[in-house]
């Protein structure tokens, strides 16, 4: 008998349906709940959906897009909202999602510098992190003579707009009005909290469990990071069993 495969099925916002945006919300709000129409805000900012399957059913999903950067030669990659269901958690679909949607990007765009943009809870923050070789939570204050730094902060005021999200300019969190559930936070296994990608995300964000706020944070497709992610996918892929991953 054949063992079902994961597989990710791309679907650009063009044909984005009523009935895609229910299901994919009716999806999102087992794990966190959220409102219909902040969902449908948020889904039609971005270019496209990866659906993550398993056997033909949905077992998750990722949203992804770029945009513009005032910085020349370069251009954000913004992934949107990441859900998984807990079973399925721990196969490193959200990164074979985002290293897939950059790649593609870089074939059409090859001579483009890519920034990763992203704006995460804790399980995301953690789930995300822990692939990468290198990264910077978002500085808020301003550096005189750092354009880099001034495009990144720009970058995310311009994309808290677009969601309806607002931007504290004192901690650099970004309000992003969704809850995290007790019942989320205890389908994960004793310890997670102690992990060192959690703790630095709690003493980024002390008042995560109910401030509704997500942190924000980027990195580059460097060789590095991209060495870093390729080992992440192929050692989730060749284990056995499902743990945790990342959450928006």
């Amino acid at each position: 008998m054949e063992v079902p495969r994961d597989r990710i099925r791309v679907i650009p916002r063009r044909d984005y349906t009523d009935r895609l945006l229910t299901e994919l919300h009716a999806f999102s709000n087992r794990i966190l709940p959220e409102d219909l129409v902040h969902f449908r805000v948020h889904a039609e900012t971005n270019e496209v959906v990866h659906v993550f399957e398993h056997g033909g059913a949905i077992v998750g999903y990722q949203f992804w897009r770029t945009a513009p950067m005032d910085l020349p030669g370069a251009r954000l990659i913004l992934g949107g909202k990441l859900r998984v269901l807990p079973e399925h958690r721990g196969r490193a679909l959200h990164l074979r999602s985002g290293l897939r949607f950059f790649l593609g990007c870089k074939l059409r765009h090859p001579t483009t510098r890519y920034y990763r943009l992203a704006v995460t809870s804790l399980f995301g923050f953690v789930s995300i992190t822990s692939a990468l070789a290198e990264y910077r939570v978002l500085d808020p204050r301003p550096v005189p003579g750092d354009l880099e730094g001034e495009a990144i902060r720009a970058a995310f005021a311009r994309l808290a707009a677009e969601s309806g999200y607002r931007l504290d300019p004192e901690t650099g969190l970004i309000f992003v009005d969704i809850g995290i559930a007790p019942e989320t936070l205890e389908q994960f296994p004793p310890g997670y909290l102690d992990r060192p990608a959690a703790r630095i995300y709690a003493r980024i964000n002390p008042g995560w469990r109910d401030n509704r706020s997500d942190v924000a944070f980027w990195f580059r497709f460097t060789p590095r990071n991209l060495l870093a992610l390729v080992r992440k996918i192929r050692h989730a892929r060749s284990r056995s069993g499902p743990r945790p991953e990342g959450l928006r």
